[in-house]
């Protein structure tokens, strides 16, 4: 039932990012569970403060977005681009969206 207004929330993320951020969800003990290996999981509200914050030592992004639905993978690919990210896609499932970029 929090599909919509989570996938609500992470298109005005991306559209009108707040400055700050929840911490990094790496550091914090907030990631929600690991999906396909070391992929973290994250809520709309950790990608406030840019999305860089989600990258590995080799300058790659991935991360999954539980429950979102498809409409807001067009929103991160515009954020990914705004933010200097290139080979970007969204690739939407039943449980979210998985979201990679390189810089």
């Amino acid at each position: 039932m929090q599909r919509i207004p989570r996938t609500l929330q992470l298109m005005l993320y991306a559209l009108l990012p707040p400055s700050g951020g929840a911490p990094i969800p790496a550091r914090s003990g907030e990631v929600q569970g690991e999906v396909q290996g070391d992929v973290p999981r994250c809520l709309p509200r950790q990608i406030r403060g840019g999305m860089d914050r989600f990258l590995d030592a080799r300058g790659e992004l991935r991360l999954f977005i539980p429950d979102c639905l498809a409409l807001a993978a067009p929103f991160i690919l515009f954020r990914l681009k705004r933010e200097g990210f290139s080979r970007c896609y969204v690739q939407a499932s039943k449980q979210g969206l998985y979201v990679e970029g390189r810089r």
